[in-house]
């Protein structure tokens, strides 16, 4: 397993900051998300450090299962731009998030789930043309998310859709799902790590509140997970906490 850091927690910080900072934790992974200010770098801003990238694609904005014609198939454009980043980066690994319910859709939730898996079909495609893996991420207990349920994701992921699974435990436990529910399926190639005491998506420290981590990395380990797990918090103080947690419990 491989931990890696997000720049979620270290925004608006300066790209060679962000690799200074990473490298000198000894950490060899770093997640770019894919928004101001790191939307216009190329491989060359990382060339100076000896890091392994992967991409979160855009956050901000952008709906992939809007009834609106344009807002959904621009937020799709949006999406199979990291693809191409990612492609031209070396990276193998994009995350994407699902869509969410327009407000002036809710009585339409059934078209809104068909254009949702409609547009993940087509970036599943796009995906697999520019040789990365797309990572769908589930979504936590916030009104209109799409695919708060990973039984639903998996369900999608293994008997349509193909893809990866980026498995976002912090917004699992907001969702009442243990660890064991967590990594049920073998579709899961990337992680988020942070904390919340389960009444809200907190993004807080690894350690800080009630996620059994030390359950969740003996699964990882007897599943023999490979791939990469990030730690994504809001804070520089709560990264260099979260990193000094995965210490004192041997994953680090």
């Amino acid at each position: 397993m491989n931990i890696s850091i997000s720049t979620l927690g270290l925004y608006p910080a300066r790209i060679e900051n962000v690799l200074d900072f990473v490298t000198d934790l000894n950490i060899k992974y770093l997640e770019v998300v894919h928004e101001y200010p790191y939307d216009k770098l190329t491989s060359d801003n990382f060339s100076t450090h000896d890091i392994n990238l992967s991409i979160h694609a855009p956050m901000s904005d952008v709906n992939i299962s809007s009834h609106v014609d344009k807002i959904r198939n621009t937020s799709v454009d949006i999406m199979e731009d990291s693809f191409k980043v990612a492609n031209q980066w070396g990276v193998d690994r994009v995350v994407v998030h699902p869509g969410s319910i327009p407000v002036m859709a809710l009585k339409y939730p059934e078209k809104i789930l068909k254009y949702n898996k409609e547009s993940l079909l087509k970036l599943q495609k796009s995906a697999e043309d520019y040789g990365v893996m797309m990572c769908v991420e589930n979504m936590p207990m916030i009104d209109r998310m799409l695919y708060t349920n990973i039984d639903a994701l998996f369900e999608l992921v293994e008997n349509e859709l193909y893809s990866g699974i980026t498995m976002d435990v912090g917004h699992a436990h907001n969702n009442g799902f243990s660890p064991e529910q967590m990594f049920a399926s073998d579709y899961i190639h990337h992680v988020h790590l942070s904390d919340n005491d389960g009444s809200y998506d907190m993004h807080d420290a690894l350690g800080t509140h009630n996620i059994d981590f030390n359950q969740i990395f003996r699964i990882l380990k007897d599943k023999k997970y490979d791939d990469i797990a990030v730690i994504e918090v809001n804070t520089k103080q709560e990264v260099l906490k979260s990193v000094e947690y995965l210490k004192n419990i041997n994953v680090l």
